[in-house]
């Protein structure tokens, strides 16, 4: 990417930022009137994503979903809500311990900063994954297979009602995918993923900034904040890091939604419309970012109704179920639609006998945790030795202080707010239990228990932002004691890669460094504020330049890096990942389930799993030779690469070989174990297999 192409993205992004933050403000003022500070700036958040989902996804149900078109449909909303600006209701709070109308209780300066030191050794090991993936690219199992090419594809097609269809495992083309439609917009503003390795860093901000909120009204904020910076920095978050991966996102939404929540209810309150629509909307984005989370938007929702006021709440029921819609309810719709099921991996199940795809759901052996749970066996040789591998030599510490701030926070001198955050926190832990992957693995050998804990790790990062609340009230002397405990378990549940070379150590450290003395300035322009519009204009100014030009660098060297040899699949996958970094502009058709790769270096080709369609939204393997020429012969298709997703000892390359390699319309480019590219001079001919 030239220069003046970074520039004229970079322009772009920037636009869009602002243009949503205008609407943002002016409906948190609307929704909010009064409130100020850091929970005033979670509720924003919240806002500004829903702004930027709700227009992507009202342009790309009519295949409108372009960078100029997203730009203007932003300028109009931006627009509108200035012209009604003066509705607005700007009625501040009052009392000498409410800041911008929210009870607070202040911290002491050395809990705080204890808190920012932990905060920033988890962000500083955090970052790490970042820079090694802006010298390869991303990745992760999952973001190769299905978060990035959803995201490459709503930037391609423009659409974002219709079913991408991937490899039919998992019934993933019906995935909720608020998470990938956000990384589609950096895709619209550069024609590539340059952003896509950075994005969940703001996410990881986002989740301390509203854990910071979870505690602030009990005085608990420090505590909140670094026991949920070490959860995401564990080893079973340690993926999010530079990857288009998910649970990060999905567990903000849900903090973000307590943190409003507990801020508007605090002291006593009841919530009125706007904090309950926006606790609602920020829920149902959760719901919309992956389906674990369902079941904690649904507790909070409940939760918001419970503690409006009594004769809002008829009214308040619409406004809750439409925020829950608003943020998430759109994937399910457009589900029910191409298939007659909102949750299809749920069919001919209840009274409605709703239907769904009648195929396997495949990929690896299903298992839940629930199911093992009367089995010693499994629990002593991999559940425990597994949570020491997600959550450090810690785990149990870990552990004892969730289940302690869920006790509190349903205790009778608690709060009704932190009773719902501690039923939501609990939502999450059974929605582990019952997950069908969290415990994967042939049948008493859940090998895919570690990585299913990443179900986990937002529970508990809801239980540690909720442990600086129940201790927050307690006195200094208990605020200590959880910060003791939370300091103490640093080095063994943040993720220290015994991989990570020097170089990669030391510049997590100085990132960490970084990080908490931005942290430490922050809070002190925050108490004493700047003075003056000339300085505020000048560090902006100078911050935004010096981020540009660190951005020009690390995208030259990102280009030419990325995907160039890959190491983390087969070498014959990794070679047709190379080979697809000089491909532009083509149609590619594969059965490799990691296919991102093939997007090409700037995401312009477009790629197919080669299936075969079924009733209700349904998609298969070709079973015979008949099946996968026709398949291939259906699409107009300029290369096919044919592989197996790993070694296999029963045969060195995959069955389409065979059913393809002496068709006359295929040429071969590239043939490496176990992957075979061919170029496409005609349509194949099922006539001719044998």
């Amino acid at each position: 990417m030239s220069f003046l192409a970074y520039l004229a993205g970079t322009a772009g992004l920037l636009l869009g930022v602002a243009l949503i933050a205008v609407p943002a403000v002016l409906f948190g003022r609307r929704l909010l009137p009064g409130w100020s500070g850091p929970a005033f700036w979670v509720a924003l958040l919240v806002i500004a994503v829903a702004v930027a989902i709700t227009a992507g996804l009202a342009l790309g149900t009519f295949g409108l979903l372009h960078g100029w078109s997203f730009l203007l449909l932003l300028a109009l909303v931006a627009a509108a809500s200035w012209h009604w600006r003066g509705k607005l209701d700007t009625t501040t709070g009052e009392g000498p311990e409410r800041e911008g109308g929210l009870v607070h209780v202040p911290a002491g300066r050395l809990l705080t900063w204890a808190a920012f030191a932990i905060a920033a050794l988890a962000f500083g090991a955090f970052s790490v994954g970042i820079r090694i993936k802006y010298g390869t690219g991303m990745t992760g199992f999952d973001s190769t297979w299905y978060h990035g090419p959803f995201a490459a594809g709503f930037a391609q097609s423009a659409d974002t009602f219709s079913l991408q269809y991937l490899a039919p495992q998992f019934l993933s083309w019906f995935y909720p995918q608020n998470s990938e439609l956000v990384h589609s917009f950096g895709v619209l503003a550069y024609g590539n993923d340059l952003l896509s390795p950075l994005i969940n860093t703001f996410w990881f901000g986002g989740c301390l900034l509203a854990a910071w909120c979870v505690g602030r009204p009990y005085g608990g904020a420090p505590v909140s904040m670094a026991g949920v910076a070490i959860v995401l920095a564990s080893a079973a978050m340690a993926d999010q890091a530079g990857e288009a991966r998910n649970d990060i996102v999905g567990t903000f939404f849900v903090l973000a939604a307590l943190a409003v929540l507990i801020n508007a209810a605090a002291g006593g309150r009841r919530l009125t419309i706007g904090p309950a629509l926006v606790v609602a909307v920020a829920a149902g984005l959760a719901a919309g970012t992956k389906v674990n989370f369902i079941p904690a938007a649904f507790a909070i929702g409940i939760g918001a109704l419970v503690l409006c006021e009594a004769p809002l709440r008829r009214r308040a029921s619409a406004v809750v179920a439409g925020g829950l819609l608003v943020g998430g309810g759109y994937w399910y719709l457009r589900n029910l639609v191409h298939s007659g099921n909102p949750l299809p991996w749920i069919n001919q199940v209840g009274p409605l006998g709703l239907p769904g795809p009648d195929q396997d759901v495949g990929g690896r052996d299903a298992g839940s945790v629930w199911g093992y749970l009367t089995d010693t066996s499994v629990i002593g040789d991999w559940f425990l030795p597994g949570l020491a591998d997600g959550f450090g030599d810690g785990w149990l510490i870990l552990l004892a202080l969730s289940v302690a701030a869920f006790v509190l926070c349903l205790g009778r001198d608690s709060g009704p707010a932190r009773r719902i955050g501690a039923a939501v926190g609990i939502a999450l832990v059974l929605a582990w239990l019952v997950a069908p992957t969290s415990a994967s693995g042939p049948a008493g050998e859940p090998n895919g228990f570690v990585s299913g804990l990443r179900y986990l790790a937002p529970a508990l990062a809801v239980s540690m932002a909720l442990l600086g609340s129940a201790v927050g009230t307690r006195g200094g002397n208990f605020r200590w004691l959880a910060m003791a405990a939370i300091a103490l378990l640093a080095p063994f549940t943040i993720s220290f890669s015994g991989d990570w070379s020097f170089a990669q150590v030391l510049g997590g450290v100085l990132v960490g460094g970084a990080a908490f003395l931005l942290m430490v300035a922050g809070r002190a322009l925050y108490r004493h504020g700047m003075t003056g519009f000339v300085p505020k204009v000048a560090i902006g100014a100078s911050v935004l330049v010096l981020a540009v030009l660190a951005g020009q660098v690390v995208q030259k060297s990102y280009f030419e890096n990325r995907y160039a040899s890959p190491d983390f699949t087969t070498a014959g996958l990794g070679a047709a990942f190379a080979w697809a970094q000089g491909v532009e502009d083509e149609a590619i058709a594969g059965n490799a389930t990691r296919q991102y790769p093939l997007f090409g270096r700037f995401l312009d080709n477009r790629v197919q799993f080669i299936g075969i369609h079924r009733a209700h939204a349904g998609f298969v393997k070709p079973e015979t030779c008949e099946e996968f020429r026709q398949a291939v012969a259906d699409g107009d298709y300029r290369y096919l690469v044919v592989t197996l997703d790993r070694p296999s000892p029963k045969r060195d390359f995959p069955r389409e070989v065979d059913w393809i390699a002496d068709d006359p319309a295929v040429r071969q480019v590239l043939r490496e174990e176990p992957t075979v590219v061919y170029e496409l001079n005609g349509k194949p001919d099922p006539a001719l297999c044998r």
